[in-house]
């Protein structure tokens, strides 16, 4: 540590916190917890810009034991940016599936493509450049930037800022632009004073395991003596909770077999899913007029004026005249903001409809936009990128093993 960081006056007093820079007993404590006891995580072995920008994006909103399962198969695949820049989108896509939030797939390969075309394939080491990359905002491009190339900027996310309004006693909204200028001006000394990445994983870490939202286990935190909340009694209190608006919606797929293959769509709803395979789905929310009273009753109650709203949806929408058959059964998933149960049925192609050549012929199509379309065998489905729907229900109803290939039961 330099001796400009030992001059640099100190607070005396618990409350100094958020007023203060963080006290360097209170520092050590926590690096030193750190080194003990963090995780071995394979993105803390390597210091490949790359690779950490990698796991900082699959991290966004994700469990770290869910990226756990993806992120070396997907260096595996894409053991550089340039190999990333030039790989296909699908391919791409098809090596997330299982992470969630396809948007940062497509921006991760945009943003491939971005740095071998204006940084020759190296990735920026400063945060105004690292900022301009497509998909990356403050918190990601100070996090690669600290741990990568050694920037003194705090990354803060919700375990930071947890932690640091617990340690300060600041019962405030986080997402202010006010508080997070105090949080910054808090770590600013430690930030400067140690290994940037080394202080930022710390305190990410602390958040993760110890300092959480709730039951934080203040018993095994390294920093409960210097904190505020915790001398309060206030701990669970800070952050204030913000109440989440979680939508129901209620979607109905079908499942259509023909010769050993399963028809699946990508396209048909492009606000959502839009480079993701699934079944053909009506959504409650893009369904037109004439299919609302469907979607306004309740989940349990499924007539046959529910299926036969389904069985025209597919026609009228995606151009395939197909007839129903019993239900499979429904499958539950959730995105951010909404909650969906999804009701599956098995369908088959009616009339004289039939599959050849891997394509569908005597077709009548709408004048509706149709969506890219295909006949895959399940061999050929694992290779695909799919939706959460279609995952669960290929998992859950059809008893197919994604990591085998097999046929459908």
């Amino acid at each position: 540590m330099s001796s400009a960081c030992d001059k640099k006056p100190r607070p005396t007093g618990l409350h100094a916190l958020g007023q203060s820079p963080l006290p360097p007993d209170l520092v050590d404590a926590m690096l030193s917890w750190y080194v003990e006891m963090r995780r071995d995580l394979p993105w803390r072995r390597t210091r490949d810009p790359y690779a950490i920008l990698v796991s900082e994006i699959m991290l966004q909103q994700t469990r770290v034991e869910t990226v756990i399962n993806r992120y070396g198969s997907f260096l595996e695949r894409f053991p550089t940016i340039a190999d990333l820049a030039t790989a296909s989108l699908d391919d791409v896509l098809a090596e997330w599936s299982g992470l969630g939030y396809y948007r940062r797939p497509r921006l991760l390969h945009r943003l491939a493509a971005v740095v071998v075309n204006t940084y020759g394939g190296k990735i920026p080491d400063t945060l105004e450049e690292l900022l301009e990359l497509p998909g990356i905002g403050p918190y990601t491009s100070a996090a690669v930037g600290s741990i990568a190339f050694g920037i003194p900027a705090l990354s803060i996310d919700g375990n930071v800022a947890r932690i640091m309004c617990r340690l300060a006693g600041i019962a405030d909204d986080t997402r202010r632009s006010k508080v997070r200028q105090r949080l910054e001006a808090m770590a600013a000394d430690a930030i400067e004073c140690h290994p940037p990445g080394t202080f930022n994983q710390a305190i990410m870490e602390l958040g993760a395991r110890v300092c959480t939202p709730r039951s934080p286990r203040c018993d095994q935190c390294p920093c409960s003596s210097y904190c505020e909340a915790h001398e309060l009694g206030i701990e669970e209190q800070i952050p204030p909770r913000r109440s989440k608006l979680v939508k129901a919606v209620t979607e109905y797929a079908a499942v259509i077999e023909d010769n050993g293959r399963l028809l699946l769509f990508r396209g048909q709803r492009p606000s959502l899913v839009s480079d993701m395979w699934e079944f053909p789905t009506l959504d409650s929310r893009l369904a037109d007029t004439s299919s609302r009273s469907l979607t306004e009753k309740p989940a349990s109650s499924h007539s046959r004026a529910q299926e036969a709203k389904l069985s025209r949806y597919i026609k009228e929408q995606l151009g395939w005249s197909v007839q129903l058959g019993p239900k499979l059964g429904e499958i539950r998933h959730g995105m951010t903001d909404r909650r969906i149960s999804c009701h599956v049925y098995e369908a088959s192609l009616s009339g004289s409809q039939t599959t050849m050549a891997g394509a569908p012929t005597g077709l009548e199509k709408s004048d509706h936009n149709i969506p890219d379309s295909g006949w895959f065998t399940i061999e050929e489905v694992m290779a695909l990128a799919l939706a959460a729907s279609a995952r669960k229900t290929l998992t859950t109803l059809l008893d197919v093993d994604l990591t085998s290939p097999q046929s459908p039961g």
